[in-house]
C-alpha cells in the first residue's frame, strides 16, 4: 500500500513538473489501451531518466509493470522500490527465464508491461539492435506490441534544469503473428527488425542509428 501511494505522490510530481516547467510533450496517448487490457510497451532507452519520463506521461490509473536488469536490485532500498513499483528483475542466462514466466503472469493479468527493447541504454542516442524478449512476449502472450519512442532525455537532469524538450510518442498498437511452435532464430530476427522499423519511424531521423540504412531503404520504396 505504502508503495503504491509513492508511486501517486511521484507521479503528481512529475505531472506538476511537466505543466510548470519542462517542455515535455506526450503525443498518441489514445493508442493505449484501458486499465486491464493486457499490452506490451516496447520503448527505447537513453537515460536512466527514461523510467520517471514514461511512467509520468502514462495515465496514473495504468500503473505499468516493468522488466529491469536484476542488478538495480541489489541496493535493499532500490530494490523495495522497485517491487513497489512492479518491476520484474531480469537475470542473464538460465534464470532470466523465470522473468518471462512472471511477466507472462503480469499480462494474463491484465498488466501494461514495459520493456527497453535495445536491452540496454544507448551511449550514441541513436537506436541500438533491438532484443527479441518483447516480440517473443507478445508471440506466446498474444498481446499487442505498443511502441513508444523518447528523445530529448538524453541530457539527463542537466537537461531538464535548462529546460530541454522531452517528447514521448506513442504508436499504433500491432499483434505480432501467434507462433505455434519454438520461433526459429531467423522468424525472430525479422519480427524483432519490424518492431524497431516501427520504433524508428516515431523518432526524428537522427535518432534511427542501427536502423537508418534499413529506414532510409524503406523510405526509397515508398517514394517510388
Amino acid at each position: 500500500m505504502l508503495g503504491v501511494l509513492l508511486y501517486i505522490l511521484v507521479w503528481v510530481a512529475l505531472w506538476v513538473l511537466r505543466h510548470v516547467w519542462w517542455k515535455w510533450t506526450i503525443g498518441g496517448r489514445a493508442h493505449l489501451k484501458p486499465r486491464g487490457q493486457a499490452m506490451i510497451l516496447a520503448v527505447n532507452h537513453l537515460h536512466w531518466i527514461d523510467t520517471w519520463v514514461l511512467g509520468a506521461s502514462l495515465p496514473l490509473p495504468l500503473r505499468p509493470a516493468w522488466l529491469a536488469k536484476a542488478e538495480l536490485f541489489a541496493n535493499p532500498v532500490a530494490a523495495w522500490w522497485l517491487r513497489a513499483i512492479q518491476v520484474i528483475p531480469v537475470s542473464r542466462g538460465r534464470h532470466g527465464r523465470s522473468a518471462l514466466v512472471a511477466a507472462e503472469e503480469a499480462l494474463k493479468g491484465g498488466a501494461a508491461l514495459i520493456i527497453f527493447v535495445e536491452g540496454h541504454r544507448s551511449a550514441t542516442g541513436g537506436l541500438q539492435e533491438g532484443q527479441g524478449g518483447a516480440v517473443r512476449l507478445a508471440a506466446r502472450s498474444g498481446c499487442p506490441i505498443v511502441p513508444i519512442a523518447l528523445w530529448g532525455t538524453e541530457a539527463g537532469l542537466r537537461g531538464v534544469c535548462l529546460r530541454k524538450p522531452i517528447h514521448v510518442s506513442i504508436g499504433e498498437p500491432y499483434f505480432v503473428p501467434t507462433e505455434p511452435s519454438k520461433i526459429s532464430q531467423q522468424r525472430m530476427s525479422e519480427l524483432t527488425d519490424e518492431l524497431m522499423l516501427r520504433l524508428a519511424a516515431l523518432l526524428p531521423e537522427r535518432y534511427w542509428g542501427v536502423y537508418r540504412e534499413r529506414m532510409e531503404r524503406s523510405d526509397d520504396k515508398m517514394t517510388r
